[in-house]
C-alpha cells in the first residue's frame, strides 16, 4: 500500500509570480504550497467536499518554510506532503519542492486546525468524523504554531479588505497576507529576495469583509517582520517573518 510520501505532484511557475529580477515572491511559496495540499487532500478523500460534511474544513494557522535553493525564472518543480503530527487541535504536515534534477528548492511545515463552519470554533475533539490516517513523524525543518517577538513594529501602511480577497469560507484567504506583507517591502529588501532563507507566518484571527487594518513593520538585521493589525477587531491577524541569510 502506498504512503503519503510517494504520492508526487508537478507544479510550473509562471510570469506574474515573479519579481522585476525574475524571483519568485514571497507568497507565490504559500500559493504552491495551498495548491499542492489541496490536491493531495482530494486524493486521500480529506479534502473540503468530505470535510464539510461534518461542517468542518481545514484552517491555517501557521506556515514556515526554508529555502534551500531561490527559485528563479519560470521552472518546472516536484512535490509531496504527508500528514506528520498531531498536537491538541494542531495538525502538522510537511512539504518538499524539488526541480527536475531531484535537488530540494525549498521545503516546510504547515500547522493547521479543523475549524466549525458554523459555530466559527476550533474542533477540539479527539475523535475526527473522517478517517485521517496514523501520522508519518518525517520532519523536514523545525517549526511551531506559536509565534513571539520582542521587536517594536510601526506603521506603514493602512488598507480594507476587499471583494476580491474573500474565499468560499468568507474571510480573506491566507495567501492574501503574503501579498500584503510583500507590498511593504522596500526597494533594498525586494531587490534581496534572492537572499530569502525562511518565512514563518502565523494566521492569529480573522479578516472579513469590509474590515480595515494597519500593516506594521519591524526590522532587526537580517530578519524583517511584518504584521496586520485589524482595526475593527482591535486585534493582530496575522505576522509574518522573513529570515534573509545577510544584514539588510
Amino acid at each position: 500500500m502506498r504512503s503519503e510520501k510517494d504520492l508526487i505532484y508537478e507544479v510550473e511557475t509562471e510570469p506574474s509570480v515573479l519579481n522585476e529580477n525574475n524571483i519568485l515572491k514571497p507568497y507565490a511559496y504559500q500559493n504552491l504550497f495551498a495548491q499542492i495540499v489541496e490536491k493531495h487532500l482530494r486524493n486521500i478523500n480529506v479534502n473540503v467536499d468530505i470535510t464539510r460534511k461534518f461542517n468542518l474544513a481545514w484552517v491555517l494557522s501557521s506556515l514556515s518554510f526554508e529555502l534551500v535553493k531561490p527559485v528563479e525564472g519560470c521552472i518546472r518543480m516536484y512535490a509531496n506532503t504527508w500528514y506528520s503530527q498531531r498536537r491538541g487541535p494542531f495538525f502538522r504536515r510537511e512539504l518538499v519542492f524539488k526541480n527536475e534534477n531531484g535537488e530540494v528548492m525549498f521545503h516546510g511545515s504547515t500547522f493547521s486546525v479543523l475549524l466549525d463552519v458554523e459555530k466559527r470554533t476550533i474542533h477540539r475533539k479527539k475523535e475526527l468524523p473522517f478517517l485521517l490516517g496514523e501520522p508519518i513523524e518525517d520532519f523536514t525543518i523545525e517549526a511551531g504554531p506559536a509565534f513571539k517577538t520582542n521587536l517594536e513594529f510601526c506603521k506603514v501602511d493602512e488598507r480594507e479588505v476587499l471583494n476580491s480577497h474573500i474565499d468560499c469560507l468568507g474571510h480573506v484567504n491566507n495567501c492574501r497576507y503574503g501579498e500584503f506583507a510583500y507590498d511593504a517591502f522596500n526597494d533594498k529588501e525586494r531587490q534581496n529576495l534572492a537572499k530569502l532563507k525562511r518565512m514563518d507566518i502565523n494566521f492569529t484571527s480573522e479578516l472579513r469583509n469590509k474590515d480595515t487594518f494597519s500593516i506594521l513593520k519591524a526590522c532587526a538585521d537580517d530578519k524583517v517582520l511584518v504584521r496586520g493589525y485589524n482595526n475593527i477587531k482591535d486585534n493582530i491577524a496575522f505576522d509574518i517573518k522573513f529570515k534573509f541569510s545577510n544584514s539588510l
